[in-house]
């Protein structure tokens, strides 16, 4: 499930395997559980897995990127946008 997803993660800094998702710090914040349920601890995990949208480089007004603030558990240097549907031309 999350491995459609893995290049969006592993640049928010979450590590992924087959049925789970970790923050840095290592804990799980989403999963697959014996079920087959799927669950989220993370709204950007939870957002990045259900919604079509794609991590970008966060930019400032002037269209400068921000930089990530090491002291936060956060990554400001990357945010989500809504992908764009494509267009199909029928001829």
């Amino acid at each position: 499930m999350f491995k459609d997803h893995k290049e969006v993660l592993e640049k928010s800094n979450y590590t992924v395997d087959e049925n789970t998702v970790y923050s840095p710090q290592g804990q799980p914040v989403a999963g697959v559980d014996a079920y087959g349920q799927v669950w989220y601890k993370d709204n950007l995990v939870e957002e990045l897995c259900t919604q079509e949208v794609e991590l970008v480089r966060a930019r400032n007004s002037k269209g400068h990127y921000i930089a990530d603030d090491p002291n936060t558990p956060e990554n400001e240097a990357w945010t989500t946008k809504k992908k764009k549907k494509r267009k199909w031309l029928l001829v």
